[in-house]
């Protein structure tokens, strides 16, 4: 399911991800307190993993979140739910607000499908978004991140349904 390449909330405007956010981006997410939490991003993070990921970054399903302040993160659907924010903006429900705006994108198209996402153990941040969308577990797993070599986690699968969607009325508390 692809959105709209440009997003706008009360806050924020989610848009693609451009070059230009290299600096932005590597610096967020060189901070080990927010790559420990992401299943597929190495730490450290150059450049060169920038350049490489860029290309997937595929617009309508892959958003640079940018706040009145600059690049604040980074929100994707493509199926599945992920999301990660610079630390400078912990706190002030832009998760929430962002993937809200991404998942309104994917239930309006009417044949869309269940949206899966997952949390690592520990996380308790990310399991209380995903719960204000309205997400419900849907099992778990053991997994070594890529930010953390050697490391095994928990992993807690998550599922959210259009009518569980439908049932916070589209709009997350």
């Amino acid at each position: 399911m692809t959105g709209r390449a440009v997003v706008r909330t009360a806050r924020l405007c989610l848009r693609p991800l451009a070059a230009g956010d290299e600096a932005a981006l590597v610096a967020a997410i060189n901070d080990f307190e927010v790559a420990r939490w992401l299943y597929f991003v190495p730490h450290p993070y150059g450049g060169r993993d920038f350049h490489e990921f860029l290309p997937s970054a595929r617009p309508g399903e892959v958003w640079a979140i940018e706040d009145a302040d600059g690049f604040a993160g980074m929100v994707a659907n493509d199926g599945e739910l992920g999301y990660w924010l610079a630390r400078r903006v912990w706190g002030r429900g832009y998760a929430t607000e962002a993937s809200g705006a991404v998942l309104a994108e994917h239930f309006a198209d009417p044949v869309a499908g269940t949206v899966a996402s997952a949390y690592f153990e520990g996380n308790g941040r990310s399991c209380s978004v995903l719960r204000k969308l309205g997400f419900q577990r849907a099992g778990h797993v053991l997994k070594t991140p890529v930010s953390r070599p050697g490391d095994v986690v928990l992993v807690y699968r998550m599922s959210l349904t259009r009518r569980a969607w439908q049932r916070i009325g589209s709009q997350p508390h």
